[in-house]
């Protein structure tokens, strides 16, 4: 009878050192998980970052190019109105019409910023449904249930 319980006992031995490692592999594959989620979640944001800065490279090429002409405008009436009274006089109606060209103010145009709620809204609850495909696909691991035949 002694013999039987030190099988058992060493048989719960077993029965814990099997069960400790089937945990640390299924929570080391739950890590894997989310660290994958984490890294798919920031490749996405960097993708949006670098079509965000894009975006505001090209509307700032269009606020320098209305500079540049706004500028030589400027020079170019400067010019005018050195030249001579006269020479300003009879160019007055053609220099106001070139003046009169309005640019509208720059604005922050509409979906520039980054769609932080994208991101972070529910966040833990968007990886917890993806989470469920990951735990409905995987097969629980068998409990090792050999039962010690007591004598």
């Amino acid at each position: 009878m002694k013999d039987e319980f030190k099988k058992t006992a060493q048989h719960i031995k077993s029965q814990v050192e099997h069960t400790e490692h089937q945990i640390k592999q299924q929570f080391e594959k739950l890590h894997q998980f989310l660290r994958d989620e984490e890294e798919a979640t920031i490749t996405a944001l960097r993708e949006e970052e670098e079509q965000k800065k894009q975006m505001m490279k090209e509307k700032l090429e269009e606020i320098n190019k209305s500079i540049s002409a706004l500028s030589h405008t400027i020079k170019d009436m400067e010019e005018i109105m050195e030249a001579n009274d006269l020479c300003f006089l009879q160019e007055f109606p053609v220099s106001m019409e070139r003046v009169q060209i309005s640019q509208p103010d720059p604005q922050t145009p509409s979906g520039a910023l980054i769609h932080v709620p994208r991101y972070l809204g529910n966040l833990p609850f968007r990886v917890w449904k993806k989470m469920q495909d990951v735990v409905q696909n995987n097969i629980a691991p068998p409990i090792m249930s050999k039962e010690v035949e007591l004598d």
